[in-house]
């Protein structure tokens, strides 16, 4: 349990200073400034004390338990403080000092000390090169850390890595009238890990919702186990820094990490049912619209505006979002033509016009959320001069207070009624300022109903020759190398993969035996780890038709790669289908990663594929297909299909071959061809790495 973390009974501060603008002083003023309900001990051996707080020399002389300390001294001072915490009894210290793994090789090593040091006493770590905490809870109300944002009570936990984008999530909470319920910007986590403290706000019942930003996952296997067990029950929305190989080195200079882990971040999110934004601000926008109101049941959304134009952005928005338009039943266009005036539109969006006032404002929103049709309202509201404003807010605030249906509204004003939007948000009424953002917001909390909802089955048991594969495996395993294709293709086939007859040639003696076994047509391949791109660099001969064709061909092609010392294999002819790629890769502390798209130039230049993480269930194999852009190639283009519960059993084969042996670092099936049902697909090139 992490109380002793988030809500200490006492907190001390070594590093306590009276300079105002010493991380120590600063701790010691929020502290204070926040009404932590413990004592609070700084500790300083030359001053008698701080910000009216006896000092301590050491945490030794505090007459009194110590829950939490915060450490804001040199690094080459923490060894020292470090063991007095332990020889005390404190449970927990954070460690604000930088000079750790983020500074290189000295850092580590200084970091992995402190770690063995603290465990020695059974003391935890927060950090190091970390901000610190915040509990908002009104019982509990601790503020230890540096920074700015006021603190007041809310539902919204957050955990940022870096602490800027912490305070970034922290400052647009407040300055959108809501506070936030706990906090942490956990820098190095060298000891207490991110999932942990996932963990521990899944089980906060204050907890609504969590907001994460991450730059790097030390445990992704922990991760997604935790946020797995936290989605059902309550949203997490999360952004991932670092998805460009230049962010990534970004990424690394700020944690000391060089690892880019967006595909895996992408892949985990989905799996574990997490709402992932590329942008903070449209996931603080969401997460302003997750603290007063529900996650949709449905993608239906009702409009409602004064004038035109913002409403037909909200319903462009909505739809590019997977949101699509409610339709009024019977009696609920009769009230609206009943309440309306008659210049309004009736459709959706409703229009009540630019003299629409209070009544009717709260007539359309509680018709639009009494609908059955309808599963989310937005309302556009332009503060015109000649309506009752602060009426129009109140009748709006009636209407959504009796439904449980998720409602935002855009207003479109200045600051002269800045006020108005006080009291909506009093209401429990989220305000945007342009139809866009509102939409969104209710798009993505529609995005976890949509993750929440979907069916979740385990991976399912398929027949393999796991044993014939495994004989394989085991020859390369140590040796970092590239499977010869004879090999690679044993292993595909061991695993019920469609692969082609197949034979290897060693010299020109070999090409009769191989002919009989493959037949004609067949195609000549070139078999090197240093050939890649075999085609490009005139490593395949297809539609050989005969032995005088295939003795000309392996003659040529000898010649040809003679400097790489290559051998060959002769593969059976398949008709071109519609290629699609399958691939899989390790993934340090999680596993593999299943990759798919569609191959030729969709890979190779639109790069449309997906990553999830093996093994893959059926419904994620589904996912995967239905989720790259080009799947309305796969469902046929002009009636020409391919068999899609074929595509589906060689997404399940393949996960399950990359999950059953880990050593499998690299896996490319491609091209696949793929045909219509009642034809085979058929994986014609593969290439193998195992480590």
């Amino acid at each position: 349990m992490l109380d002793g973390l988030f809500r200490p009974r006492a907190v001390a501060v070594i590093g306590a200073s009276n300079n105002p603008f010493s991380i120590g002083n600063i701790v010691i003023r929020n502290l204070a400034t926040y009404g932590f309900k413990g004592p609070i001990f700084p500790i300083n051996p030359k001053s008698p004390s701080i910000r009216s707080f006896k000092c301590y020399k050491s945490v030794l002389d505090v007459p009194d338990e110590i829950d939490l300390v915060n450490i804001s001294v040199k690094a080459t001072l923490i060894p020292k403080v470090i063991t007095e915490c332990g020889e005390k009894g404190v449970k927990f210290c954070i460690v604000h000092s930088a000079g750790f793994k983020e500074v290189g090789e000295e850092g580590i090593r200084r970091e992995r000390e402190m770690v063995e040091l603290a465990h020695k006493y059974g003391m935890r770590i927060f950090g190091p090169n970390s901000q610190g905490i915040q509990n908002a809870d009104p019982d509990v109300s601790v503020y230890a850390n540096f920074t700015f944002v006021p603190m007041k009570p809310g539902n919204i936990s957050l955990i940022a890595q870096g602490g800027g984008m912490g305070e970034i999530l922290k400052l647009h909470l407040h300055n959108a009238g809501l506070g936030h319920r706990m906090y942490c910007s956990y820098g190095n986590e060298c000891d207490l890990t991110m999932p942990e403290i996932l963990e521990y706000y899944g089980k906060d019942e204050g907890t609504r919702g969590i907001m994460m930003q991450i730059e790097s996952f030390k445990d992704p296997a922990a991760f997604l186990r935790v946020a797995s067990e936290i989605t059902p029950h309550k949203p997490i929305l999360a952004i991932k820094a670092g998805r460009t190989r230049e962010g990534s080195v970004a990424v690394s200079s700020h944690t000391g990490t060089l690892v880019d882990q967006a595909a895996m971040a992408t892949a985990m999110f989905r799996k574990a049912g997490v709402v992932e934004f590329h942008d903070s601000l449209t996931m603080i926008r969401t997460g302003i619209a997750l603290s007063t109101q529900d996650p949709p049941s449905g993608n239906r959304i009702g409009c409602i505006t004064n004038t035109g134009g913002p409403g037909i952005q909200a319903v462009d928005e909505s739809i590019e979002n997977g949101l699509t338009l409610a339709k009024w039943s019977d009696a609920g266009r009769k009230r609206l033509k009943e309440t309306q005036y008659a210049e309004a539109s009736l459709g959706n969006p409703v229009d009540v016009v630019a003299t629409g006032g209070p009544d009717q404002y709260f007539a359309a929103t509680d018709t639009l959320l009494k609908e059955e049709g309808t599963d989310m309202v937005l309302v556009f509201f332009v503060t015109a001069p000649f309506v009752d404003l602060d009426a129009i807010a109140a009748k709006i605030s009636e209407a959504v207070a009796s439904s449980d249906k998720p409602v935002v509204m855009v207003v479109e004003t200045y600051e002269k009624h800045y006020d108005l939007i006080d009291k909506l948000r009093a209401g429990n009424v989220p305000v945007y300022e342009t139809a866009e953002d509102g939409a969104r917001s209710l798009a993505n909390l529609y995005k976890y109903t949509k993750l929440k909802n979907r069916p979740r089955e385990e991976p399912p048991a398929l027949e393999v020759d796991r044993a014939a594969a495994e004989t394989v495996v085991k020859r390369y395993e140590g040796k970092d190398v590239y499977l010869p294709q004879l090999d690679a293709f044993a292993i595909l086939a061991a695993y019920g993969i469609p692969v082609p007859k197949v034979a290897g040639i060693n010299g020109e003696g070999d090409l009769a035996a191989a002919a009989a076994k493959v037949g004609f047509p067949c195609v000549l391949k070139v078999d090197s780890a240093d050939v890649i791109h075999k085609s490009d660099e005139g490593g395949v001969i297809l539609d050989i038709g005969d032995e005088q064709a295939l003795a000309q061909a392996y003659g040529d092609m000898k010649d040809r790669f003679a400097g790489v010392n290559p051998t060959f294999i002769l593969m059976e002819l398949k008709p071109a289908g519609t290629e699609i790629i399958i691939g899989a890769t390790a993934s340090p502390g999680l596993g593999s990663l299943v990759m798919f798209g569609l191959g030729g130039i969709f890979v190779e230049v639109m790069k449309d594929v997906i990553v999830a993480v093996a093994p893959l269930s059926r419904p994620e194999a589904r996912e995967m297909m239905t989720g790259i852009k080009g799947y309305p190639v796969l469902e046929g283009v002009r009636g020409k299909a391919v068999d899609l519960a074929a595509v589906e059993d060689l997404l399940l084969r393949t996960s399950r071959l990359a999950a059953d042996f880990p050593s499998i670092v690299e896996m490319d099936l491609n091209p696949i061809f793929t045909y219509p049902e009642g034809m085979a697909p058929a994986a014609v090139d593969v290439r193998v790495k195992v480590r």
